[in-house]
């Protein structure tokens, strides 16, 4: 029998309390793995106009187009059932559902790199570039997905809800790039707006597998622990993969960490020329001699790679026609040489700068005096 205090919190609240779902049984889970770990003539189909989809809005540069591609890809589903198949250590599951997994990426990259090559694909817009610098916070958008897509599979009143899954993850748009890259040559065109620069160097492919090898191992640890978490495994049986993946997860944020902070370094650069829009520029060395020229100047790309202690580094500038001399890039040249030099220990700097000019267009319009 309630107590008038829990009478009163019932009215006041309409009866609210915490409901937990009904939890799948393990057998109709297992059946249902199994068959999403063979593949199907529909499997494909929906993965080949998925790659076609998101390839046509990446080449497009239509987010609105590459996220339907997201909801169609089934790409998913077998990832699912390989982290369900190391819980319980079903080799068979595993196994199937791994080469399920290779053949989808395979698929995917080919469908993506022959509409590449037969469209010409060769400009790098906003929505391929995107998905070519993955970091540890693509990862944790991976761990974060994985875990709402696998708990959703174990209850059946959040099956809805797989379609957002899918979106936030993400894993057939960073197979096209791939695609794309592949049917680029060495350098690439990048877009900025209305502006572009030729000859950067096409590191696509790299960057957005690497994204899509975060998404694939986030998504299969994070739901082998959900698995485990709700009983469906056993500890005792799967350690073994569990350890095995969880090295790989370690093995992965290397060079994610490394590409975090490229990224951090991307940021603290922008954050210096948001300085210069807000007009704080006298502290900065380099704008100390003319900090007017440098309120003007925005950064549109930046690329630093690193091997064996040599350094290339690759900017992109948007600035009023004119306003940047050579001048002023050679002081700008040696800034990042001595930088790089003093606070990284780096031997020999190549440094390319693409400046993309403003015109500016006035026209003043005088009304005539009429008699």
């Amino acid at each position: 029998m309630q107590s008038p205090v829990q009478n009163l919190l019932g009215s006041l609240s309409g009866e609210w309390k915490l409901n937990l779902e009904t939890q799948i049984p393990r057998n109709d889970l297992y059946k249902s793995r199994i068959a999403s770990s063979r593949p199907t003539l529909g499997f494909f189909l929906l993965l080949i106009c998925s790659a076609v989809i998101a390839t046509l809005g990446l080449i497009s540069n239509s987010t609105a187009v590459v996220i339907g591609a997201m909801i169609v890809a089934p790409l998913m589903d077998p990832i699912l059932s390989l982290a369900f198949g190391l819980s319980i250590a079903d080799n068979r599951l595993v196994k199937r559902s791994a080469i399920t997994v290779i053949i989808g990426v395979l698929t995917v990259i080919g469908t993506a790199t022959l509409l590449g090559w037969i469209l010409d694909a060769s400009e790098v817009n906003r929505e391929i570039y995107s998905r070519t610098a993955p970091n540890l916070i693509d990862l944790g958008i991976a761990v974060a997905a994985a875990i709402a897509g696998s708990f959703t599979l174990t209850r059946d009143r959040l099956s809805n809800s797989i379609a957002g899954v899918a979106i936030a993850v993400a894993l057939v748009p960073p197979l096209c790039v791939c695609g794309i890259g592949l049917s680029m040559g060495s350098e690439v065109i990048a877009v900025f707006g209305r502006g572009s620069v030729a000859g950067l160097s096409n590191q696509i492919s790299e960057g957005s597998f690497l994204l899509f090898l975060a998404n694939l191992i986030g998504i299969t640890v994070a739901s082998l622990m959900v698995f485990l978490l709700q009983r469906y495994g056993s500890i005792h049986r799967s350690w073994r993969n569990l350890l095995v993946w969880l090295g790989l997860l370690g093995l992965l944020c290397i060079p994610l960490a490394s590409s975090l902070q490229d990224f951090s370094i991307r940021q603290n650069i922008d954050a210096q020329f948001a300085t210069f829009k807000a007009g704080r520029v006298k502290q900065f060395k380099l704008t100390e001699k003319n900090p007017y020229l440098w309120k003007k100047v925005k950064l549109l790309y930046s690329n630093v790679r690193v091997s064996q202690n040599n350094a290339t580094i690759e900017l992109v500038l948007n600035a009023q026609e004119g306003l940047i001399t050579q001048k002023v890039i050679d002081e700008l040249h040696q800034r990042i040489i001595t930088r790089a030099r003093k606070d990284y220990g780096i031997n020999e700097i190549s440094v390319n700068i693409s400046v993309i000019p403003n015109q500016i267009f006035k026209y003043n319009f005088t009304e005539g005096k009429q008699s």
